[in-house]
């Protein structure tokens, strides 16, 4: 049954494209897919993408699908920031930075969301171990920097004040790399608010 090599494929994989299809069950056609779906035997995760239903359990599972959805790209923002314990739980999305468009995928899983950087701002992300499969995290100075390059609605002590930042977590971290990474962005009111963050946080 040709389900059974489809389940066996997606196993190995955080989730299932049409290429990966074409490449391991030639013929199968789009139309079973369709049905497949309709009938709850698998997920259509995007457009092209589909997962086996009960085997995305934990957010790492949903990490490693939002790479492979649209690449490049690596988890940061929110989701990095409370995978790294440094702000509270977030809603059921996955936040991202892309060097596309940015572009919002609603899913029956969660909600995909890829924030749009310039290419030579693509660094400061390492690949992590999940569940079942890697994928590409935002370091913990990386992400609070994404934040405040992204986020223009964050720019006073109090916006920041207001995001709940775990202060012992906080205080682990290294002011000196935090702001080396802001250097690199070359953005002198960035790294005002990465400075103000920082004040903000000493004295919490």
């Amino acid at each position: 049954m040709r389900l059974n090599e489809f389940a066996e494929l997606a196993k190995k994989l955080p989730v299932v494209s049409l290429a990966d299809i074409r490449t391991t069950m030639p013929g199968l056609r789009q139309e079973t897919l369709s049905r497949w779906n309709r009938s709850g035997k698998i997920i259509m995760v995007a457009p092209g993408y589909y997962v086996l239903p009960g085997e995305t359990t934990d957010e790492t599972d949903l990490f490693a699908i939002a790479g492979r959805l649209y690449t490049p790209s690596f988890v940061s923002l929110e989701s990095a920031l409370s995978f790294h314990g440094l702000i509270p739980e977030t809603a059921l999305s996955v936040t991202s930075v892309c060097t596309r468009k940015t572009r919002r995928i609603n899913s029956p899983l969660c909600t995909f969301i890829y924030r749009s950087i310039q290419p030579e701002y693509y660094f400061g992300y390492e690949a992590k171990t999940g569940r079942k499969h890697t994928f590409l995290m935002a370091s913990p100075g990386r992400a609070l920097v994404d934040l405040l390059y992204l986020r223009r609605d964050i720019s006073s002590a109090e916006d920041m004040l207001e995001l709940r930042f775990d202060i012992e977590t906080f205080s682990g971290l290294d002011p000196m790399e935090i702001l080396d990474l802001t250097e690199r962005f070359n953005k002198p009111w960035l790294t005002g608010k990465v400075q103000v963050l920082l004040e903000v946080m000493k004295n919490a």
